[in-house]
C-alpha cells in the first residue's frame, strides 16, 4: 500500500505496533506460549490459527475506502463465493477485494475464569495510576510553559471552595490536565482555579472497564465525605455518572456543601455505542475515533485513549465457542448480536449502556435530585460527514456481509461521536439539565475536545465563579 494511501493512520498504526504486546495483540509471526509461532501452526496443519487447538485466534486490519475495519482472518478467507476453504495470507487477499491489508495479528482467547481478571489489568494498562483515587492538581512551570501534574491530595474532608475533575472511560486524570494544558484558554482557567480554589483542585482516577460507574461513585464518595462549603464538579463522558451516582446516591455525606457540577459530553440516560442492540462492530467504531482523534488533535498514540481501548478489548470479543459459563461467541466482529452481548460482560461499559433494561441508570434516574446540587451540561451534534469522514459507513455497513444490511445506525439521532446528544442532559424521563453550553450541529467540536473551546471555558468560568487572573 502505498505511503499516501496510509498517512491518516499513522497514528493508530504506532498505537498497534508500540503498544500491542501491552495488551496481547502481537504480530501473528512473534512466538506465542505454544513455543513456535502462529504462522507456523497454521503452515503446519494448513489452515488458519483456531482457538480451540492453539488458544489464539487471528485478526487483521484492514483499509477499506477511507475506513479502518478489525475482522477475524478465518471470516476474511471465508469471504465471496467458493472460498470456504481458502487459507493463509494468498486466501486473505483474495478475501479483502478493494482493501489493503495494514496489520495481522494474533490474540489470545480468554477462558471465562480469566475475564474479570484480564478487565483488571486491562485498566491497569490504559491508567496505570486507577487506582490513585483522589490527587491534587499542581501547576509547574517549565521552559516548554505550563504543565499540570498531582501529587497525594491529603486528608479531608475539605471546607472553603473545592474543585474535583473527573474523567471519562478509557482515560486518566493526567489526560483530563493535559486537555487544558492544550490551549491557552484552558491552561488559564485551571491556574486561575488553583488560586481561587486555595489549591483544593483535584483530580479522581479511577478504573473505567472491570467496575460499574456505581462501584467508582462509592469511592469517590468515601475520599470526600464530610465536605463543606462549595463543592464544584467537573466531569467528562461516563465520569457524569459516576458523579451523578455520587452526589444522589451518597449525597448524604455532603449535607454541608452546596454542589454544582459540569457535565460535559455525559451519558445520563447511556451511550448507543454501548448499548448489545445497536452495537455492530465496535472494535471498527473505536480504532476509527482513534484514528481521527490523533489525526485531528495530534494526540501521541501512547495517550489516545480510543486507539489503546480498540486494542485492549480485542481479546474480550473474539472468542468463537460458546461454553457453559455463558460467555459469548463472536463468530464475526461485525456481528451485532454477539459483539454486544460481549459487551454485556464488561462492567463499566455495561453501566452506561443505553438500553431500556439498563437497571442500573433506571434505578440512578429514579432518584430525587438533591436540593444542595444543581447541574450544568456542555453537548454537541458532530457531524463527520461534513468533512468527509466515512465513519458512519463503517458503523452501518462493516462487517455485516448482507445479513444485516437493514441494520439501524449505532446512533438514532444526534450525537458528539460517543454519546447521544439527547441523552447529554436528561437526568431523569420528565427533567432535564436547563443550563446548557451547546455547540449544536457541527464539525468541529466532538467528545474528545470538548476542553479546548473557548466557549467551554468561558461558561465553566461563568457558572463556577472563577474569576479570570
Amino acid at each position: 500500500m502505498a505511503q499516501d494511501e496510509t498517512a491518516d493512520f499513522s497514528n493508530f498504526l504506532e498505537s498497534v505496533d508500540r503498544h500491542g504486546e501491552t495488551f496481547d495483540v502481537r504480530d501473528v509471526a512473534m512466538p506465542r506460549s505454544m513455543g513456535v509461532p502462529v504462522s507456523e501452526v497454521r503452515r503446519r496443519r494448513g489452515r488458519l490459527a483456531d482457538d480451540l487447538e492453539t488458544g489464539f485466534r487471528d485478526v487483521v486490519l484492514v483499509e477499506r475506502e477511507g475506513v479502518l475495519l478489525w475482522q477475524t482472518a478465518e471470516d476474511v478467507a471465508g469471504q465471496g463465493p467458493g472460498s470456504a476453504r481458502r487459507r493463509g495470507r494468498r486466501g486473505l487477499r483474495r478475501g479483502l477485494a478493494g482493501a489493503h491489508i495494514l496489520r495481522e495479528v494474533t490474540v489470545p482467547v480468554l477462558q471465562p475464569n480469566e475475564y474479570l481478571g484480564a478487565l483488571r489489568d486491562t485498566d491497569l494498562h490504559l491508567n496505570a495510576a486507577c487506582d490513585a483515587g483522589l490527587r491534587r492538581v499542581r501547576r509547574d512551570a517549565t521552559r516548554k510553559g505550563v504543565k499540570f501534574t498531582t501529587d497525594v491530595a491529603g486528608g479531608g474532608p475539605f471546607s472553603g471552595r473545592t474543585l474535583v475533575i473527573v474523567h471519562g472511560t478509557f482515560s486518566n486524570a493526567q489526560n483530563s490536565l493535559d486537555e487544558y494544558a492544550a490551549t491557552e484558554v484552558g491552561t488559564a482557567f485551571l491556574s486561575d482555579a488553583i488560586t481561587r480554589y486555595n489549591g483544593q483542585v483535584f483530580v479522581f482516577d479511577h478504573p473505567t472497564l472491570s467496575v460499574s460507574p456505581f462501584i467508582n461513585a462509592l469511592d469517590l464518595g468515601r475520599a470526600l465525605a464530610g465536605t463543606t462549603g462549595t463543592l464544584d464538579v467537573i466531569a467528562h463522558s461516563r465520569g457524569g455518572v459516576v458523579v451523578r451516582w455520587w452526589l444522589e446516591v451518597f449525597g448524604d455525606t455532603l449535607r454541608g456543601a452546596t454542589v454544582r457540577a459540569v457535565l460535559a459530553g455525559s451519558p445520563l440516560k447511556g451511550t448507543s455505542l454501548a448499548a448489545p442492540n445497536r452495537v455492530q462492530p465496535l472494535l471498527n467504531v473505536l480504532t476509527n475515533i482513534g484514528a481521527f482523534v490523533g489525526k485531528t488533535l495530534g494526540v501521541a498514540a501512547a495517550a489516545n485513549p480510543f486507539s489503546l481501548a480498540s486494542l485492549a478489548l480485542l481479546k474480550f470479543i473474539v472468542r468463537r465457542e460458546k461454553n457453559r459459563w455463558g460467555f459469548p461467541p463472536v463468530k464475526d466482529l461485525g456481528d451485532r448480536s454477539s459483539v454486544g452481548a460481549a459487551v454485556a460482560v464488561i462492567p463499566g461499559l455495561h453501566g452506561q449502556s443505553a438500553v431500556s433494561n439498563n437497571f442500573e441508570l433506571s434505578r440512578l434516574r429514579a432518584t430525587a435530585q438533591r436540593a444542595n446540587v444543581r447541574y450544568f451540561a456542555i453537548t454537541s451534534d458532530f457531524e463527520p460527514e461534513k468533512m468527509g469522514w466515512k465513519l458512519w459507513k463503517v458503523i452501518s455497513e462493516a462487517g455485516t456481509r448482507g445479513k444485516d444490511a437493514a441494520a439501524d445506525l449505532i446512533f438514532p439521532a444526534e450525537n458528539d461521536l460517543v454519546v447521544d446528544t439527547a441523552h447529554m442532559t436528561s437526568l431523569a424521563d420528565d427533567r432535564d439539565i436547563s443550563d446548557v453550553c451547546a455547540f449544536g450541529s457541527q464539525a468541529e467540536v466532538h467528545h474528545l475536545n470538548y476542553f479546548r473551546q473557548p466557549r467551554t471555558i468561558a461558561s465553566m468560568r461563568k457558572w463556577l465563579e472563577v474569576a479570570e487572573g
